[in-house]
């Protein structure tokens, strides 16, 4: 059955979070090997211990029943109101009962930062994630916190829905996985696994202190058996909480892994974001010169031997026809895959607020979608940095 889960978003910071800061920073090197203890189950066969009891299962027979209260004999009779009183057999949906074979014996799913300026919260079945300055002072801003969010998406093959850059959020469509929101791939089905399918919503936040975070929710969920069966129960209670805990904790898994290798290659990235043009069509948003953005996209293609069909220099023209690289090829160019399927696209340059843009359009010369310009970020980004880091060393 699909669930269609919302809550109320809270995203004022709340709390000494000052002090939490430097409890996170002490704690920060053993958040590897924590995580490995929460996550490790998701690996191999699915643990059905976590969900087992271990008192021989006597409180599986329990259900909900009341006693008449009476008043002993000699006493005043005791005063009723009905001001709180309930309807008889007021449980009717299982999901909401907490007594026997309903109860949730697993214990509450903890977010785990894995860097020390990371500090999280959890606020009903929302997680959110606070990014304070790092130990060198650097300062996340919302276009890098945008960027993480969009690699981590893509790096998981979770497509997008919908996203405005605007209003800071990105909702995810349809994802496949595991009750530990792993990839559902062969081996979970081999393990008769359940499939669950999960919309997310992401949604960059700031606190009275300025500070950015990323807020995470589970929106949708159904639950289906490997030959395709639907359950008819859905989510209890707490798996919501715990299904936005377990995305957030992969999240911040991700962001760890970004950073490491941001800060061991030493280069200086230049900033891309998603945003629109001057003619409001998603686009990618360059802090460049609009002559230095189109020499670098040129000088790209060539590179990627990506066969260039038309150009204009004066318009910003560029289109191509393009192939999809083989895995190596990719690696071989210390970068990722574009996410696009072959075919004919023209990539258009132009200037907004000061800035570069680039919106690419199809065959039919339509402007892509939000979510395809979404979908290729992650990869297009890291191609254009290496390309214009490799410009500019000319230059000097």
């Amino acid at each position: 059955m699909k669930n269609n889960i919302s809550s109320s978003f809270t995203f004022e910071c709340t709390g000494n979070y000052k002090n939490n800061y430097k409890l996170q920073r002490i704690a920060a090197g053993c958040g590897i090997l924590l995580l490995s203890a929460v996550t490790g189950c998701s690996s191999g066969n699915i643990n059905q211990s976590i969900r087992e009891a271990n008192n021989n299962f006597r409180y599986l027979d329990d259900s909900a029943t009341s006693k008449e209260l009476r008043t002993p004999v000699n006493l005043d009779p005791l005063v009723f109101s009905n001001e709180y009183s309930l309807p008889k057999n007021v449980i009717r949906d299982s999901r909401a009962a907490i007594v026997g074979r309903h109860v949730d014996v697993r214990p509450p799913q903890k977010l785990i930062p894995l860097d020390g300026n990371v500090v999280t919260r959890n606020d009903g079945d929302l997680s959110q994630i606070w990014f304070f300055p790092d130990e060198q002072g650097r300062v996340m801003n919302s276009n890098e916190l945008f960027a993480v969010l969009l690699k981590f998406l893509n790096r998981n093959g979770m497509d997008i829905e919908s996203i405005d850059p605007v209003q800071s959020f990105v909702h995810t469509d349809w994802y496949e996985c595991t009750e530990f929101v792993t990839p559902y791939d062969n081996e979970a089905m081999q393990n008769n696994a359940l499939i669950y399918r999960q919309k997310y919503l992401f949604r960059l936040i700031k606190n009275s202190n300025n500070i950015p975070g990323i807020a995470v929710q589970i929106t949708d969920n159904i639950m289906e058996k490997t030959d395709g069966e639907e359950l008819s129960a859905g989510l209890n209670r707490f798996e919501p909480a715990r299904f936005s805990a377990l995305m957030a904790n992969r999240l911040l898994r991700s962001y760890h892994e970004q950073q490491n290798m941001k800060y061991a290659s030493g280069k200086k990235d230049i900033e891309i974001s998603i945003g629109r043009d001057n003619n409001d069509l998603p686009c990618w948003i360059i802090t460049a010169s609009f002559d230095e953005t189109y020499t670098v996209l040129m000088d790209l293609m060539k590179d990627y031997d990506i066969k260039i069909v038309e150009y204009s220099s004066t318009g910003g023209d560029l289109k191509i026809d393009y192939s999809e690289l083989e895995p190596e090829e990719w690696q071989k160019l210390e970068t990722e895959p574009w996410g696009i399927d072959s075919g004919k696209y023209t990539f258009k340059v132009g200037v907004y607020e000061g800035k570069s843009t680039i919106t690419l359009y199809d065959k039919s010369n339509h402007p892509v979608s939000s979510g395809v310009i979404a979908r290729m970020y992650s990869g297009f980004s890291i191609s254009l940095n290496n390309q214009f880091n490799k410009h500019r060393n000319k230059k000097d």
